[in-house]
């Protein structure tokens, strides 16, 4: 771990990958509850937030996790860090994506942030691929997305989520 916090040191947040194989492998995703002051309200995204202060990103990570969906990962395998990158409405805002192999029993649950949570099998991911007019500062904009109907995951987790996927047969 000390090696991806050396790494990635200037990220100001951290967003879990929760991964699970049960008939194929899935991605736990969560639809952020509708909060005036939160830029990402209603918007489905993975769990995470920033970090407090000097925190260590994977504490961060663990904590969020924790604060979010109720699951802890610190004793699922980690599987490494996919590249931080930034959110499109908040470009100074490095994020770094754990990815984690989820073997507990235990169900994830919505905490106080969080409006409702899927586990989102990636074959799915794939097969919902398409583009999305989004509205985004009263513009319309073109947006890659994942749209099956009961969600849409579009900016951010949309592209942390291809990364995943090209990482992935």
């Amino acid at each position: 771990m000390d090696e991806a916090s050396a790494r990635h040191g200037d990220a100001a947040a951290v967003v879990a990958i929760l991964l699970r194989e049960r008939g194929g492998l899935a991605v736990l995703v969560i639809e952020r509850a509708r909060r005036d002051s939160d830029p990402w309200s209603g918007h489905w995204s993975l769990p995470g937030g920033r970090r407090h202060g000097d925190e260590p990103l994977f504490e961060a990570v663990c904590r969020e996790t924790e604060e979010e969906v109720g699951l802890s990962p610190r004793g699922s395998e980690l599987l490494g860090c996919l590249p931080a990158q930034a959110p499109g409405n908040r470009p100074e805002v490095l994020v770094l994506p754990f990815v984690f192999r989820w073997d507990g029993e235990a169900e994830p649950r919505a905490g106080p942030e969080v409006a409702s949570l899927a586990w989102v099998s990636l074959a799915d991911l794939r097969r919902t691929r398409t583009t999305l007019t989004i509205r985004i500062r009263n513009r319309e904009r073109p947006m890659p997305a994942f749209a099956d109907g009961r969600r849409t995951i579009w900016g951010f987790t949309y592209r942390v989520l291809e990364d995943l996927l090209r990482l992935l047969p």
